[in-house]
This record gives structure tokens, sequence and C-alpha cells, in this order.
């Protein structure tokens, strides 16, 4: 999606660029993949038509006045501000892109990376960002950028862990390439970056159904092909390996599991304090 370039900040975000940097690939497996193992399928990310609204998508709403503008930074397919324009936003989407961005459904929308872009992209009432943070090495900046562009709130979420920390995502690579992956950061060192920047923000922790879903088995198995830097003669055996946590249902193809830990940050930006609800 997006990240930040640079390099700034205190402990707790010099820690956290460390433990993003502990997920870069051997060169020896990046120097024979045949695609870029980082780029990411665009259909887990649509918004899916009727979806219940999150704790993300209320706190924005409570937030957004009439008419307002919403600012959707990684905007991805547009899950996170899709229900902001139903409710009469003007939505500008961020992303790095251009598939996203055409999937995004965003009024206006802005090809580049944040917070290069932000001077683009402009402020808004509302700065959503959803399941980016774990991209962004220099994540000060990121964030900084962030409340700078919020006239009123930003409203992050993420996982509570990476989003590769998964067991099938573990077994994986562990059968292909005897590779144990890392399993931060987490939840808690985002929060740490962003008290570091003098932003206490509210933090509410939920549950949703962990799933990754293809319409296409075929295109799932691609995915998990690209982001393991294999060829499309191992399709089989990534099939073979997926096949406890492989389901079909409604029409998709599902890696499912127990449950994903989800964690909202937000704050307002229109006060001295710049508070959430704490935690």
């Amino acid at each position: 999606m997006t990240e930040a370039a640079g390099g700034d900040g205190g402990p707790a975000a010099l820690a956290w660029r460390a433990a993003l940097e502990a997920w870069a690939l051997p060169p020896a497996i990046l120097a024979q993949a045949p695609a870029d193992p980082w780029r990411l399928p665009v259909e887990p990310f649509l918004a899916v038509a009727g979806a219940p609204l999150t704790i993300s998508h209320r706190r924005a709403l409570e937030a957004l006045p009439p008419g307002g503008r919403v600012l959707d930074v990684g905007a991805g397919g547009g899950a996170m501000s899709r229900p902001l324009a139903d409710a009469g936003a003007h939505v500008v989407a961020v992303d790095t892109a251009e598939e996203m961005l055409a999937a995004s459904g965003a009024a206006t929308t802005v090809l580049g990376r944040w917070p290069d872009v932000a001077p683009v992209a402009g402020t808004a009432d509302v700065v959503v960002c959803g399941h980016v943070l774990y991209n962004c090495p220099d994540l000060p900046a990121f964030v900084r950028a962030l409340s700078a562009a919020a006239l009123g709130r930003v409203v992050v979420e993420i996982t509570d862990l990476h989003p590769r920390v998964s067991e099938e995502d573990q077994a994986l690579w562990r059968h292909f390439w005897q590779l144990e992956r890392p399993r931060g950061p987490g939840w808690e060192d985002a929060v740490a970056v962003v008290r570091e920047l003098g932003i206490r923000p509210a933090v509410e922790r939920w549950e949703r159904r962990r799933s990754f879903h293809f319409h296409s088995r075929d295109d799932l198995v691609a995915g998990f092909r690209r982001r393991l830097c294999l060829p499309a003669d191992r399709d089989r055996e990534i099939l073979e390996v997926l096949a406890p946590w492989l389901v079909h249902e409604e029409g998709r193809w599902v890696i499912t599991g127990r449950a994903r830990g989800i964690v909202t940050l937000w704050w307002d930006t229109g006060s001295q304090e710049r508070t959430g609800l704490g935690v």
C-alpha cells in the first residue's frame, strides 16, 4: 500500500523499524522470485457491499460533518472509506497502486506514497488509514502527516499482529524454504510510537473473522505463490500445504482460522491535547 521514507524518532520508533526490517527476505530467495513478493492483490481489499459498520467506521462517522471531506491514506479497495462516502462525504483516496485506486470508489484519487503526496492530497475533516502502518518503517513521519492533514480526527485501523503472522504462512515458509518468519511488531508497538510523538490515541480492540478470500482458487494460490517467491509449477504443492486452512463457502475460496484481533486507534486534532479516550 503506502510506506513512509526517511528515519527519525525515539526508542519506540527505532524498535518499530528494526522489527519491520526483520521481515526482509534473504537475497538468495529474492534473486529467483518470478514477481515482486510484496505486491498485494486487489480482491481481498475490496469493500464488501452491505458489510456491517465497524468501530473504525463509527469513530470516523461521528467526527464527520455533513458533506465533509475524508482522506483515505493507503485506501486499497475502499473498505475504510466507502461507508463514509455512502454518508455523503467527499472521499480522497491515496495509494501507490493504480489498480487499488481504481477499485476504491473514491471521488478523487491521488497516486503516490504517503507522506510524499500529502501536499497534493490536502486536508480533510477526517483522515482514515486502514491496515497500512505495518508497511511504514518511518512511522513517526507517517503519523505526523496524518495528523497534519486532519482538521478534526484521525482514525487508524490495524491488526493486532503483523498481518503476515499466521499459521498458514509459517507452514508455507517452513515447507518451501525452511525459514522461520518474524512474529512482530504488534499493535502495542505502534501505540508506543504514536505516544512518543505526544499523541495519546484512543485504543479500541475488537475482533472479526479472519479471512483471506478470492472468487477463484487459482487466484488465491497465485497470491501465495507470489508471496513465497515460487514459480507456477509449485501451485499443487502450495494447495496441499494450505489444505487445513482452505475453505470454499458462499462462492468464495477462503483462508480461514481464528478470529483476527483488530485495533482501532483514533485521536482528535482540533484541541491542544489531541487525545482520544486514552488507554
